[in-house]
């Protein structure tokens, strides 16, 4: 029995121990959860801490004026290199395009008055630099272009400073190309076929075009879009020894898409611009109407369409645009009529000129691309490929076929067989292009463009009675890049 009871009471000593223990234990543990949870109290404290003193070393930049000592970043924003400042406000970025043209003309039905077309050349049509500087709502625009028509005399293409007080306006002044109608508000880049409709070239460069010193703005919204410039002469034109202070005119334009979805997009638009004062050359004030037969290439100095020297006080313009998409097909075109108020003289027949043109051209992208809508110029520009063209992955980029039919008819109040002279009219000359193109765009960033043009002009001579005019094929191919 004795023997029995030493046991229970050690088994009764062990279990107190044990208890012992257990109480320790919980206490342990719970002085290791206050621990811990004060450990995560005071780690979210110095991660608000953190968090804070970034808001305000980030802040610090706007209120002191002084650079923020974090390095810039750079990126690829709109496929562009982009350097930019740690606060965002400051940004500079490279752009560039290249487009390389080779063809020429085949001699078709040549007239004894007409000029002989050389057979084939090659020239770089733009080779452009652009430079952007932006501060806030402020950017600088700088763009030399070491192309042309001919190529091999740098040019300046723009340098303008825009403001945007509130989106979507922006505010420009300096060298710009004002938006005139579809055609031209559309990039060189995504063009359907090589050269803009000539009627659209024509009528452009009266008040607006290339390098045009220009102010004004636009509103540029989602579904319709609205600009006016007052402008001036071109970049390069002004000289000392001038006999006015130059051209002055103004360019307006309002389109707008009434009906957009996923697969479709309308667009409409009104076109207008008015010359008050055209730049008075060496025999007076004139304005001269002409153009090359929608190619450069091979013989970029032939203009068969030309109504010499019209002693001009006035121009105006105007037209309406179209232009539809469905899925990967699109159809657009415009109409221009162009007005001449000619300078009175006596004893000089100087009626009032009209002259007029347009094209409709369409697009079909056989890989199913669709040509997206840009609501930044209220224009449609050229297709993304699905599937670039990759040898290993198997991509074969996109491939577009285009068409195109335009006139341009620089003749008013003339009539065959008579002088130019008896009635006052002018013999500019009619001009009929056909064009086929195919495109093949490899990534984003290249363009292989062939076209063949059918040319028809019908001129006759000042007198009325010889044909100068002439018929031919032209073949172009375009190697580009932009970016």
């Amino acid at each position: 029995m004795e023997a029995i009871e030493r046991q229970i009471r050690s088994l009764q000593g062990e279990l107190t121990r044990m208890r012992r223990d257990m109480q320790v234990r919980e206490t342990e543990t719970r002085a290791a959860k206050q621990d811990a949870a004060q450990a995560r109290s005071e780690a979210q404290a110095a991660q608000r801490q953190v968090e804070t003193t970034q808001r305000q070393i980030e802040a610090a930049p706007r209120l002191t004026g002084q650079p923020p000592a974090d390095q810039v970043r750079i990126g690829f924003p709109s496929n562009r290199p982009t350097i930019t400042s740690a606060d965002g406000r400051f940004s500079a970025y490279l752009g560039a395009q290249f487009q390389y043209d080779i063809g020429g003309a085949i001699q078709g039905d040549r007239t004894a008055g007409a000029p002989r077309l050389n057979s084939f050349g090659e020239n770089l049509r733009r080779g452009r630099l652009f430079f952007g500087f932006k501060y806030d709502d402020l950017l600088l625009s700088v763009t030399p272009d070491f192309g042309g028509s001919p190529d091999g005399t740098p040019s300046l293409y723009e340098a303008n400073l825009t403001w945007t007080p509130i989106r979507p306006l922006a505010l420009t002044v300096g060298y710009y190309k004002p938006y005139y109608g579809l055609a031209d508000s559309m990039s060189s880049n995504d063009f359907l076929l090589l050269e803009r409709p000539s009627i659209m070239e024509i009528a452009r460069n009266i008040v607006a075009g290339d390098s045009r010193a220009s102010v004004g703005g636009r509103w540029a919204a989602s579904r319709w879009f609205a600009a006016g410039y007052l402008t001036g002469d071109v970049a390069g034109s002004n000289s000392s020894n001038q006999a006015t202070s130059g051209q002055t005119g103004f360019v307006g334009r309002v389109a707008g898409r009434p009906y957009t979805d996923a697969d479709t997009d309308l667009h409409l638009g009104l076109t207008g611009s008015y010359a008050f004062d055209l730049r008075r050359q060496a025999d007076g004030q004139t304005l001269r109407l002409r153009d090359r037969p929608e190619w450069r290439a091979g013989d970029p100095s032939t203009r068969l369409i030309d109504t010499g020297n019209l002693p001009a006080d006035h121009a105006s313009t105007w037209g309406p645009e179209f232009g539809v998409r469905w899925r990967n097909f699109m159809l657009q075109g415009e109409y221009q009529q162009i007005n001449v108020e000619q300078a009175q003289a006596s004893g000089a027949l100087r009626p009032d000129l009209t002259f007029d043109g347009g094209y409709v051209e369409a697009s079909w992208v056989m890989t199913g691309e669709p040509r997206r809508y840009s609501t930044s110029s209220a224009a449609f520009g050229r297709p993304s490929p699905k599937h670039p063209f990759d040898f290993r992955g198997g991509g074969w980029g996109a491939w577009e076929l285009m068409a195109r039919y335009s006139v341009a008819d620089l003749n008013d109040k003339v009539t065959r067989g008579r002088a130019q002279t008896t009635t006052g009219g002018v013999y500019g000359g009619r001009q009929e292009v056909v064009g086929l193109g195919l495109s093949w765009y490899p990534t984003n960033f290249l363009r292989f463009m062939l076209d063949w043009n059918i040319v028809n002009v019908d001129r006759l001579n000042t007198a009325g009675t010889q044909q100068i005019g002439d018929r031919f094929h032209t073949i172009g191919l375009r190697s580009q890049m932009a970016f």
